[in-house]
């Protein structure tokens, strides 16, 4: 994933009516107290459309902005965390996931030249579908293939397939405060990309609505590279 949302399904249990309904309960009228729901990876995936925040530049420079949407790719509307240059709204990249019945499928992203114009596609296969049911501890192993298509400049409408895998290790929620917000449950996700030697690997805070708050990159050696985190929020939606 170079990094690289989706709008959570909330599933809900319908509400009886009547106790008997359910199969039962106390003579005397009184409903049992119900259990708090754990969280879990799927908490953490999800994209609030409208939701606006900065991130510190990793080279430590001005704030880079973020902005979640809900935004056509591929011919489909999907979630979509999109990054721009110095918070203005010059476009440097937007990476594209929804939740399916089967996990979170990551679709691609698009990259962007220093103008704003997109200059790279990257379209993901099936295989990148990370599985929700993730435990602290487990990890999956995702196999697919990216289609790099060259958008624009003096490569325009060239087209390369690359195979790629990845493990992605889910190894617990933690609570953060960036930005003067209280994340509670970021889910912290460790990423090894197969085969890349150049590269460590690489750990991201995914947050409810939020997307990626945090991330850090490492090289070979395990010497960081790159990181940065949320450092200020300029908009959420009420329901958040």
């Amino acid at each position: 994933m170079k990094f690289p949302r989706t709008k959570t399904l909330l599933l809900t249990a319908a509400v009886c009516a009547a106790l008997a309904a359910c199969g039962g309960g106390d003579d005397d009228g009184e409903s049992s107290p119900t259990t708090p729901v754990a969280p879990t990876l799927a908490n953490c995936l999800g994209i609030a459309a409208g939701v606006k925040y900065t991130m510190t530049d990793p080279e430590g420079g001005t704030s880079d902005g973020v902005q979640m949407v809900d935004e056509p790719f591929e011919g489909v509307t999907r979630g979509a965390m999109v990054s721009l240059e110095d918070a203005t709204a010059l476009r440097t990249s937007a990476m594209y996931w929804s939740e399916q019945s089967g996990g979170v499928r990551f679709w691609g992203f698009i990259r962007y030249d220093q103008a704003g114009v997109a200059e790279t596609k990257v379209v993901h296969s099936d295989g990148f579908l990370l599985p929700l049911g993730l435990q602290a501890g487990q990890a999956a192993t995702m196999s697919y293939v990216d289609t790099v298509s060259e958008l624009s400049g003096s490569n325009a409408g060239q087209t390369q397939a690359i195979a790629r895998q990845e493990t992605w290790t889910f190894e617990g929620f933690e609570a953060l405060t960036l930005g003067g917000h209280a994340f509670t449950n970021a889910c912290r996700i460790r990423v090894v990309e197969a085969g890349n030697t150049t590269d460590g690997p690489s750990t991201l805070w995914f947050a409810q609505g939020f997307g990626v708050i945090r991330f850090r990159h490492t090289d070979s050696a395990g010497q960081v590279v790159a990181e940065s985190a949320l450092d200020a929020i300029t908009a959420v939606p009420l329901e958040l």
